[in-house]
């Protein structure tokens, strides 16, 4: 059950976003932007390093959200549980791998980063750019999965299906007066 009042278990990470836009909509933008902006980084390829990242953490939300979206765009449902439970083992490329490697350090022990992880996802191929993409992903899903995580949101089936149909769609961007609109229809459905 989430800590707050104004949360339910029925709640998503919209619940927090919709509340407080003025906040948490520099974020979503921002999301939009790395998730679904141009990059090397296949948009199935991004959600999987979010779903990883999110696993790697124990985040049940944002994992099982973001591994819902990965699949939409065609990754396998188990391959962020393969991926979690032996990197080294699980049916990818090692070009993918280089990149959950990094993601992996820099989600566990981001002081311990040195100069040759940067090099291993720069030598099987990947642009300084698309590490740079790395980097961002991983660091915005280690704070969207404290965000969740600190406000005891979880998620369930439902959610991470309905949530992943609309983010496969429409992506992360919301204007302002659909965030409002879906804030308080929402609130009316809790309060009935």
């Amino acid at each position: 059950m989430p800590y707050l009042s104004h949360l339910s278990e029925d709640s998503d990470f919209t619940d927090i976003l919709f509340r407080d836009p003025d906040r948490y909509g520099p974020m979503n933008a921002f999301t939009q932007k790395l998730l679904r902006g141009p990059s090397e980084l296949t948009v199935e390829e991004r959600e999987l390093i979010a779903a990883f990242v999110s696993a790697t953490n124990s985040c049940q939300y944002c994992h099982g959200i973001h591994a819902a979206v990965a699949q939409r765009f065609g990754t396998d449902p188990d391959l962020v549980q393969s991926l979690v439970d032996d990197l080294d083992g699980a049916p990818i490329d090692n070009k993918l791998r280089a990149v959950l490697h990094f993601a992996r350090k820099l989600t566990l022990t981001p002081a311990k980063i040195v100069a040759a992880d940067a090099e291993a996802v720069l030598a099987v191929g990947w642009s300084e750019r698309s590490l740079e993409d790395v980097i961002g992903i991983t660091a915005l899903f280690n704070y969207y999965n404290r965000i969740l995580d600190g406000h005891g949101i979880k998620g369930n089936a439902n959610i991470f299906s309905e949530g992943s149909g609309i983010l496969a769609k429409r992506g992360y961007k919301f204007p302002k007066i659909v965030a409002k609109f879906l804030y308080w229809r929402r609130r009316r459905k809790d309060s009935q």
